[in-house]
């Protein structure tokens, strides 16, 4: 009877605690939770709720501390084990993290929420057939877990396995309709398929204020949305986004929207980088930066983000192409940048901006992977490679490295412009040669591969001069490199 006053009040503490948390008083509840660890250090139910809070605000540090107090008290306890996992997750500690969820698992094998945190980490780690066995527990418990669905869908998508991924992405939105994340993933993945029309539509949620992973946010504008009208007499204003590489694919839509669909001006938005470039480009008739756009905008009836051109050109003989070559270069500029030797002369560049989100699944680890092609006969090799991996070229004399000296990319297309051939990973100098016309082999990495490769096809519709060797999901990039060279061999 003694501890029933006691018991009583910490059960009062710990609502008053937990409404807080609810009204998102965060601070409040922290002093709470604080000054009664201060009297009571190793109460479970507080130094949980601590342990929560901390890392949910980022301490990290704090919150392990926490969990590791209140895991002496109950060792077994899974929920306490499957927050430390997390923890450790958030901060980069993934072997750590992969202890603890296992340790939950062992005791709560039904413990679905922890079967899908191990998954993502999984995930992340590109271990995906137990990723897979992770997500296909956690739905087996909970049939209804759209969350881990959602993941899984993902997922089976960067596997290849894409008509899976869209018949779970499609159940995901039949349970929640309004997730643009889902429908922005559903619509990357449809046009992978080439359902190009149900594809471009989705796509568009990739800038949805309601998707909490969309790419950019559409700028307000005082101008109105292209969506389509008659552009005969008008003058529309097009905004590039996301990557350089984007930009060289898809300007190819500013000259058919002069050509095809009449506009009268037509006003591209875009990075320094490709200015000069762009200036070769027909039906242009001023190109902005983009990084100087604060500056009043140019008189204009409507506007349109680059990436959503296509799906106004998918009714038309030819949805993808222009006339090929589409960008430029002068002569005069291709003097500038001389080739030494004589023979075949391929271009290669090997990596990709180290900021890319699947880097280290489309980037080859260094120049020497590429080394088995360099004792072909007769042949020239040139590095187009700028940035990472440029330092690489030192350790191969028999390749000129050029690309280390490239002010822009008119300097790139100068250059690309002499060569016969051009072999790269997924980059911006892979489509830069494709819009130059010239033939072009890309290795694809085997597994998140992006929606513009088509599935299953060794060509692009694209850039029709290209050529696609893909890595299978268990292939080593040594293997892709063995095809290629066979392939360059008479």
């Amino acid at each position: 009877m003694r501890h029933k006053p006691r018991m009583s009040n910490d059960l009062r503490q710990q609502q008053a605690v937990t409404q807080l948390l609810q009204q998102g008083r965060q601070e409040e509840a922290w002093r709470k939770i604080r000054a009664h660890l201060t009297l009571a250090p190793y109460d479970g139910w507080f130094l949980h709720e601590a342990a929560r809070l901390a890392r949910r605000s980022g301490e990290l540090d704090i919150a392990q501390r926490y969990y590791q107090r209140a895991l002496k008290l109950a060792p077994q306890d899974a929920g306490l084990l499957n927050g430390l996992g997390l923890t450790h997750y958030d901060a980069g500690r993934f072997t750590e993290a992969e202890q603890q969820y296992q340790a939950a698992i062992r005791a709560h094998a039904h413990y679905a929420a922890c079967h899908n945190n191990y998954a993502i980490l999984l995930h992340k780690q590109h271990r995906y057939a137990a990723s897979l066995t992770q997500y296909r527990h956690a739905l087996r418990i909970q049939p209804d877990y759209t969350e881990a669905r959602f993941g899984m869908s993902t997922l089976l998508a960067h596997m290849g396995q894409l008509q899976e991924a869209e018949s779970q992405m499609q159940q995901v939105l039949r349970d929640r309709r309004g997730d643009r994340r889902c429908r922005n993933t559903l619509g990357m993945v449809q046009l992978q398929q080439g359902n190009f029309s149900a594809g471009w539509q989705n796509y568009q949620a990739r800038y949805a204020l309601d998707n909490p992973d969309r790419f950019f946010a559409l700028p307000k504008l005082p101008i109105r949305y292209w969506q389509g009208e008659d552009l005969q007499g008008k003058t529309l204003l097009v905004r590039t986004e996301q990557g350089l590489g984007d930009e060289i694919q898809f300007c190819r839509f500013l000259s058919r929207v002069k050509a095809e669909k009449k506009a009268n001006n037509v006003i591209m938005i875009g990075r320094a980088a490709l200015k000069p470039l762009m200036a070769t480009l027909a039906g242009v008739d001023n190109y902005l930066v983009r990084e100087d756009e604060q500056q009043a905008l140019p008189q204009a009836d409507y506007w349109c983000s680059l990436l959503d051109l296509p799906q106004h050109f998918l009714d038309s003989s030819q949805p993808f192409s222009a006339q090929h070559p589409y960008l430029f270069s002068a002569p005069e500029h291709q003097a500038q940048w001389p080739i030494a030797g004589a023979g075949k002369k391929i271009g290669i560049v090997w990596k990709g901006s180290t900021g890319h989100k699947n880097d280290s699944q489309r980037s080859l680890s260094h120049l020497s992977e590429l080394a088995p092609l360099f004792a072909l006969p007769d042949t020239q090799w040139i590095s187009l490679q700028k940035g990472a991996g440029e330092d690489e070229v030192a350790d191969f004399p028999q390749v000129q490295p050029l690309g280390a000296a490239f002010a822009n990319y008119q300097d790139t297309a100068a250059v690309i412009s002499q060569l016969d051939l051009v072999i790269g990973v997924d980059t911006s100098v892979i489509h830069l040669a494709g819009a130059l016309g010239k033939p072009c082999w890309v290795l694809l990495p085997a597994s998140a591969r992006d929606w513009r490769w088509l599935a299953d096809r060794e060509d692009s519709p694209w850039y029709p001069q290209m050529r696609l060797f893909a890595r299978g999901q268990d292939e080593a990039w040594h293997n892709v490199i063995s095809r290629v060279k066979q392939a360059l061999q008479p």
